[in-house]
C-alpha cells in the first residue's frame, strides 16, 4: 500500500463518525487517517492546526512553534475543553492547546 496517509486527531468517542465519513484505521500507528486524493473538508475537525482560529481576544497565545501547552484538565471538563478548542494527545494521555491558539480561555485548567 503506498498511499500517501493524513492521519487525523479522531478522539475515540468520535471513531465512529470519522469511520462513517471514509476515514480509515491505521493500526500499526493506531490512529485514523484519510489519503491525500480524498475530500479533506468533511474531517477538517480532526485535521492537526490549521482549523483553529482564535478568537481574537487579546491574551496569550500558545507556542506558534508547533509545540503543545499541555493541560491539567478532570475528565468531568473534557466536553467544555474540547468545546473551547483543546485537543486530545492520546500517546500523552492529557488535553492540551494546539500552538498558535490563545490560552486564556483554558486558564483553570493551566
Amino acid at each position: 500500500m503506498s498511499e500517501d496517509r493524513i492521519y487525523l486527531n479522531c478522539p475515540f468517542d468520535e471513531k465512529d463518525e470519522c469511520k462513517s465519513l471514509g476515514g480509515r484505521w491505521d493500526g500499526d500507528e493506531r490512529k485514523w487517517y484519510i489519503t491525500a486524493d480524498m475530500d479533506a473538508e468533511p474531517f477538517a475537525q480532526w485535521m492537526g492546526d490549521g482549523d483553529d482560529d482564535s478568537d481574537g481576544a487579546s491574551g496569550e497565545t500558545a507556542s506558534d512553534d508547533g509545540e503543545k501547552t499541555y493541560l491539567n484538565c478532570p475528565f468531568d471538563d473534557k466536553d467544555e475543553c474540547k468545546a473551547l478548542g483543546g485537543r486530545w494527545d492520546g500517546d500523552a494521555k492529557k488535553w492540551y492547546v494546539p500552538a498558535g491558539k490563545d490560552t486564556v480561555p483554558f486558564a483553570k485548567w493551566l
